[in-house]
């Protein structure tokens, strides 16, 4: 039985849309509702949420919209069922991903899916699913997607269980391995985003020197990009490991890198978040020098 909470929620969304005249308008209302609708059972961990933003699809005119409504569903239901454990919800997101568009809107569905179905697979201690994960995101297109399914799954496995720490490395390594091999990631933003990431993914599973490599590559990645949000953001994440990495190996020269990375941030909203990031572990180290260089 659907609870009244979200019957009301559900019925002001479909009212609001119905309301609009305008065939086009109104189908842009339906998709907006859909991503609400997503959100909200993400927050819930209620289906009935989901149930009601596919129901909201039939009335999206634009079939590219329709293919991204199911992206936000499928990446939900994903979410929805790593939270629970539900070997069905994770069934159900892979089934509802064939209504999405092949390539992009494909590849981010099977992303969410692949990384909940590893989740999954570990909480229930079912070898089977992990290893059905593992080939799922194996298939996926496009790169970025695949190494970070690759990703998602590799932390799982080296936060549940030491039986699954050789694993966890291999898939971090295939992961790594996509990113460097891949010609199709043609926008720097995307690449050094990954090699961020899987700086941390190696920092947290103990592979210093894979880390190092990675955040190398990062830094000299983001140093061509261009725009300033995407550029302070980056350097705002270069910095902020960079500083962890010194901080866990003693090792110096991060710390001063990681200033180097703060004074590449520019735009103030990311400069001061990152500038209290540093001052607090700077101050915890006892680094004097490092942190006149960041509050003068």
């Amino acid at each position: 039985m659907v609870d009244d909470t979200a019957k009301d929620f559900i019925k002001y969304l479909e009212d609001t849309a119905e309301a609009i005249k305008n065939d086009t308008l109104r189908s842009k209302k339906y998709r907006a509702g859909i991503a609400t609708l997503a959100q909200r059972g993400v927050e819930t961990n209620n289906t009935v949420y989901l149930d009601a933003a596919e129901q909201f699809t039939r009335h999206i005119i634009d079939t590219q919209d329709q293919s991204k409504a199911f992206v936000d569903i499928v990446r939900a239901t994903a979410r929805i069922a790593g939270n629970t454990s539900s070997a069905d919800l994770v069934n159900r997101a892979l089934a509802l991903s064939a209504k999405t568009d092949t390539g992009q809107d494909r590849s981010h569905c099977l992303q969410g899916v692949a990384v909940a179905m590893g989740k999954v697979g570990v909480t229930n201690s079912d070898v089977k699913t992990v290893e059905t994960s593992k080939q799922l995101a194996g298939t996926i297109e496009y790169d970025t997607y695949r190494s970070s399914a690759l990703r998602g799954i590799s932390r799982t496995l080296y936060d549940s269980d030491d039986a699954w720490a050789g694993e966890a490395l291999d898939l971090a390594e295939m992961a790594l391995d996509v990113i460097d091999k891949s010609l199709r990631v043609k926008q720097d933003i995307y690449r050094v985003s990954a090699y961020v990431d899987l700086t941390a993914l190696f920092l947290e599973i103990g592979q210093i020197d894979k880390a190092r490599q990675c955040i190398v590559i990062a830094q000299s990645t983001a140093d061509n990009l261009t725009n300033e949000f995407e550029r302070s953001s980056i350097f705002q994440a270069i910095a902020e490991i960079l500083v962890r990495m010194g901080a866990r190996t003693k090792d110096r020269e991060m710390l001063e890198m990681a200033v180097q990375s703060y004074e590449k941030v520019t735009k103030e909203y990311y400069r001061t978040s990152t500038r209290r990031t540093l001052t607090n572990l700077l101050k915890n180290l006892n680094e004097t020098e490092l942190l006149e260089k960041i509050l003068k």
